[in-house]
C-alpha cells in the first residue's frame, strides 16, 4: 500500500491509536513489536492484498474461538531475541536464557495442542499450528536440568553430582575446625570477638591488632578502625584450599552442562525462530479478534472492484454506545461522495471512518459496520486531511494543500481511495470551487474512490449533473441549533454557519448584519436546503412512527393468533375426549343393560323381569341421543375434503362445514342444492357448503347366491340365519327415521331377549339398505347380519342375530 507523506496520512486518520489499541491485546513480545508506532515500516501491519485476505480469515477465527472456549494459551511467551542472537554467535546461555527457551517450546506446544482441539480441521489457524516444529525433547532435556531456583541438578552430571558432595564434606569440615579455633586456649585470648565470618570466600576470625603476632594464620582483611584484622587461622588454610578446588570443579562441570545446552538449543535455533513466528501471527490472530469484539466490529465480504458498503459506519475510536452510525455506499457507480452539511457536524469524522475501513481490511481488522458490509481492497490510500503548512519548505497552508493534491492526482487510480477534507478551501471561494471542482473530475476520471468535505454550493450541485457524484448531508437541528451526526444520502446540506455563530453566542447584530450580506442565491439556495432537510426529517419521523406502530400491531396480532390457535386445540382436545367419554358410557350402559336382563331371566320372576325391561328400555331411550339434549356441545368445525359428487349417493353421510352432520337424501340439482336430512329436518343446502364425513365401512352386499353368508361383528363368529324373529318393516321411511326405529328395536329385542330381527327395508336405490347395515355394524348388539335367501325377500331384507 503507497502511503504518501512517511506515514503523514495514517497520522491524520489517527492509526496509530488503532495500533495502540491492538498492542493493548496482544501478549507475546514479537505480537507487541508489530504494534509499535512509528514502526520500522509504517505499512509494517499492512500486507499486500493476498495477505490481507489470509489475517481476516485468520481473525475470523480467532473471534469464533474466543467466543467459544477461548484464547490460545500464549501469555507469558518470554522476549527470545537475544538469547537466538547469542546462540547464533556461538555464545553461551545461562539458566535463565537456557529456561525461557523452555518456556517458549512449553507455549509452543499448548498453542498447537490448543488449536488442534478447538480449531476446524480447514482453518488457517489450524494449519499454522501444525506448521509448529514439536521439540519436546529439547524442552524436556532442558527442564529436567535446572531445579526450581534455576541451578544445575546434581542429576545433570555425576561428575557434578561428585564434586558437590566434597564440597559439602569440606565446608562441614571448615566450620568445625574454626569452631575449635574460637574454643583453643592459644588463640581464644587475642580475639576481639566470638564469631566466624568470610572474607576473600575464606573463613576467618577477628583477631585484635595488637596481639596480631600471636595467631598463626593468613591476614585477608582489618576493620575500618585498624583495632581488628581478620585471619585464616593455620589450621584451616589447607582445608580451606581443597575446599577452593572443589568448588572450581563444580563450577567447570556447570559450565560444560550449560555449553552442552547451549549447543543443543543452537542447533534447534531456526526451528525455535519459526515457531516465534507462527506464534506472533496466531497472537495478532487472536489480538484482532479481541479488537473486534471490543469494537463491535464485523467481517467483511472483500472484492477488487472499488465498492465501499458500510451500513451503520462508526468511527472505530468512538464509544460503540454513543457513536451515531451512518450508511455509506461508494462504488457501484458512484465515484465521488460530497460530504457537507454543517461546521463540527460530522464530515471529517465520517470521512475518516470511510478511509480507516479500508485500512482495518488492508490489516486483517474487522470493521465497525453492521453485518452486511462490503469492503474492497484499495492499493493506494491517499489524503489531504488537516493543515499542510510547511515552514520549512516556505509553504502556506494553501500551497502545502495544492502540492498535496498534485501529488495525489499524480498517483491515483483505479485502486485508490482518496480522502479530501476541505478541498480548495484557503484562497477566494470562487476560484477554490472551481478548483475543487476540476480536480474531482480528474480523480473521478482516473477510476479512484473519493470522499470529499466540502461548503461549496458549487460542488454540492455535481451530483445533478455528473452521475459520478453523490451528494450526502449532516442534519441540523433547525430548533436547537446542534448537529444530530446523521447522514442524509442525496442531500446536499447547508452550512449553517450563521445558526452555528448564533449558537456560540456571537453577537445578534453581527448576524443580522451577515445575513445581509449574503447573496440572494446563496440565501435562496440555503433555505430551500433547510426547509427540505425539516421536511425529511419531519418525514422520516413520521415514517418511524409508522413503522413503530406496524411492528406492533403485528406482534399484537401473531400474538392473538397464537392464543386463539391455543384456544382451539385446547377446544378440540375438549371435544374428542367428551366424545370418547361419552362413546365408552354408552357402550357400558348398553352392555349392562344386556347383563341385568340375562340375570333377571335366569334368577327372577317374569313380572320382575318385565319390570326391569320397562326401565331398562326407558333407561336406553333418554339416554340414547345424548348430543339432542345439550351432553354434548356442538363438534368444532374440522378441515373436511370437498366432495367428489361423482363417487356419492343418497345415504351417505355428508359434514356441514359450519359444523353438524347429516345424511344424503338426494344429489344436487340444477340450482347446486343437495337435499339433506338432519334429524327431523330436511334441509336444501348448497353443494360448496357440503363436505365429506368419516363414513363407517360400507357392508359388503350380496348379490349371489349364498348371500345369506353371515357378516359378524369382530367378536361374533359367523353362523347361518333363516327369517325367523321379530319382523321390522323399513319401507316408506326416510333414513333417519328407518334408523331410530332400528336403534330402538334393538334396544327392546336385547331386552326381551330376543335373539334374531327381520329388517325389511326393500331394494330400491339401495340407500336405505347401506345406511341401516352401516348402523348394524357398529352396534354393541349386533353379533352379525346378512342378506336374506332370495326366498325370503333377498336383498331387500337383512337378517340380524344379536349377542347373547
Amino acid at each position: 500500500m503507497t502511503l504518501p507523506g512517511s506515514g503523514r496520512i495514517l497520522e491524520r486518520l489517527e492509526w496509530p491509536q488503532v495500533v495502540e489499541r491492538l498492542r493493548d491485546h496482544a501478549r507475546t513480545p514479537r505480537g507487541r513489536a508489530r504494534c509499535q508506532w512509528p514502526a520500522e515500516s509504517p505499512g509494517g501491519l499492512l500486507p499486500d492484498a493476498s495477505g490481507s485476505l489470509d489475517r481476516l480469515v485468520e481473525t475470523s477465527e480467532a473471534k469464533r474461538l474466543l467466543e467459544g472456549p477461548g484464547a490460545a494459551p500464549l501469555g507469558g511467551l518470554p522476549d527470545l531475541d537475544p538469547t537466538l542472537r547469542r546462540l547464533g554467535k556461538g555464545g553461551l546461555a545461562g539458566a535463565p536464557e537456557l529456561l525461557d527457551v523452555a518456556s517458549a517450546l512449553a507455549t509452543a506446544h499448548a498453542t498447537r495442542r490448543f488449536l488442534s482441539r478447538f480449531a476446524n480441521d480447514g482453518d488457517r489457524l489450524s494449519a499454522l499450528a501444525r506448521s509448529i516444529t514439536e521439540l519436546h525433547d529439547l524442552e524436556g532435556e532442558i527442564t529436567s536440568t535446572f531445579d526450581s531456583e534455576g541451578q544445575v541438578r546434581d542429576s545433570a552430571s555425576t561428575i557434578l553430582a561428585q564434586a558437590r558432595a566434597e564440597c559439602r564434606a569440606l565446608s562441614a569440615e571448615l566450620q568445625r575446625r574454626v569452631a575449635a579455633c574460637l574454643q583453643d586456649p592459644s588463640i581464644s585470648p587475642h580475639l576481639s570477638d566470638r564469631f566466624v565470618t568470610v572474607r576473600n570466600d575464606r573463613f576467618v576470625i577477628p583477631v585484635r591488632s595488637d596481639a596480631r603476632g600471636h595467631v598463626r594464620g593468613i591476614v585477608h582483611d582489618a576493620s575500618h578502625s585498624g583495632t581488628t584484622v581478620f585471619v585464616e587461622p593455620e589450621a584451616v588454610v589447607e582445608p580451606s584450599n581443597r575446599l577452593k578446588r572443589a568448588e572450581l570443579e563444580v563450577q567447570r562441570e556447570t559450565l560444560r552442562v550449560l555449553r552442552e545446552l547451549s549447543a543443543r538449543a543452537a542447533e534447534a535455533r531456526d526451528s525455535i525462530e519459526s515457531n516465534l513466528e507462527i506464534l506472533a501471527q496466531i497472537d495478532l490472530a487472536f489480538a484482532r479478534a479481541a479488537l473486534s469484539i471490543e469494537m463491535r466490529a464485523v467481517e467483511p465480504e472483500v472484492g477488487h472492484d472499488g465498492v465501499f458498503r458500510l451500513p451503520q459506519l462508526r468511527h472505530p475510536l468512538l464509544d460503540p454506545d454513543r457513536a451515531v452510525a451512518n450508511d455509506v455506499v461508494l462504488g457501484e457507480g458512484v465515484r465521488v461522495l460530497v460530504l457537507s452539511g454543517p461546521n463540527a457536524g460530522g464530515k471529517t469524522v465520517l470521512m475518516k471512518a470511510i478511509a480507516l475501513a479500508a485500512l482495518f481490511v488492508r490489516a486483517g481488522l474487522h470493521v465497525t459496520c453492521a453485518p452486511g458490509a462490503r469492503v474492497d481492497l484499495v492499493d493506494e490510500l491517499l489524503g489531504d486531511i488537516g493543515d499542510e503548512q510547511d515552514l520549512r519548505e516556505s509553504l502556506s497552508t494553501f500551497s502545502a494543500h495544492v502540492a498535496n493534491l498534485a501529488r495525489i492526482v499524480g498517483a491515483a487510480g483505479p485502486r485508490s481511495l482518496v480522502a479530501l477534507d476541505e478541498i480548495g478551501q484557503g484562497t477566494d471561494p470562487s476560484e477554490g470551487a472551481s478548483l475543487a471542482q476540476a480536480l474531482l473530475e480528474r480523480l473521478a476520471d482516473s477510476g479512484a474512490r473519493v470522499v470529499a468535505t466540502t461548503h461549496f454550493n458549487l460542488l454540492k450541485e455535481m451530483a445533478g449533473v455528473d452521475p459520478r457524484f453523490e451528494n450526502a448531508s449532516f442534519e441540523f437541528d433547525p430548533e436547537t441549533l446542534a448537529p444530530t451526526y446523521r447522514l442524509r444520502p442525496g442531500v446536499a446540506g447547508v452550512s449553517s454557519a450563521l445558526a452555528v455563530a448564533a449558537r456560540m453566542g456571537l453577537e445578534a447584530s453581527v448576524l443580522e448584519r451577515a445575513n445581509a450580506l449574503l447573496d440572494r442565491e446563496d440565501r435562496r439556495l440555503d433555505r430551500l436546503l433547510t426547509e427540505l432537510a425539516a421536511s425529511r426529517i419531519s418525514l422520516e419521523t413520521e415514517q418511524r412512527e409508522a413503522r413503530r406502530l406496524r411492528a406492533e400491531s403485528e406482534a399484537a396480532r401473531s400474538e392473538y393468533r397464537e392464543k386463539l390457535e391455543d384456544l382451539q386445540a385446547r377446544r378440540d382436545a375438549l371435544y374428542r375426549d367428551m366424545r370418547r367419554d361419552l362413546d365408552r358410557a354408552f357402550k357400558d350402559a348398553h352392555a349392562q343393560v344386556a347383563a341385568v336382563i340375562r340375570d333377571l331371566q335366569r334368577g327372577g320372576g317374569a313380572r320382575e323381569a318385565a319390570h326391569a325391561r320397562e326401565r331398562l328400555v326407558a333407561l336406553a331411550d333418554a339416554t340414547r341421543k345424548p348430543e339432542a339434549q345439550g351432553a354434548l356441545p356442538p363438534a368444532p368445525e374440522e378441515a373436511s375434503d370437498p366432495i367428489d359428487w361423482r363417487s356419492v349417493r343418497p345415504g351417505d353421510p355428508v359434514r356441514l362445514r359450519t359444523g353438524g352432520e347429516g345424511t344424503l337424501v338426494a344429489l344436487p340439482d340444477r340450482r347446486g342444492r343437495a337435499l339433506v336430512q338432519m334429524g327431523a329436518a330436511r334441509l336444501h343446502l348448497p353443494a360448496d357448503a357440503l363436505a365429506t364425513a368419516s363414513a363407517r365401512p360400507r357392508p359388503a352386499t350380496a348379490r349371489t347366491p349364498g348371500a345369506n353368508a353371515l357378516v359378524p361383528s369382530p367378536a361374533a363368529p359367523a353362523a347361518p340365519l333363516h327369517a325367523i324373529g321379530p319382523r321390522i318393516d323399513l319401507r316408506g321411511l326416510r333414513v333417519d327415521e328407518a334408523l331410530s326405529r332400528v336403534e330402538s328395536c334393538l334396544d327392546r329385542a336385547a331386552a326381551s331377549g330376543e335373539t334374531a330381527l327381520v329388517l325389511v327395508h326393500g331394494l330400491g336405490s339401495g340407500a336405505l339398505r347401506d345406511a341401516v347395515r352401516r348402523h348394524l355394524s357398529g352396534s354393541p348388539y349386533v353379533a352379525g347380519f346378512a342378506a336374506a335367501e332370495a326366498t325370503d325377500g333377498g336383498d331387500g331384507v337383512t337378517l340380524v342375530r344379536l349377542s347373547p
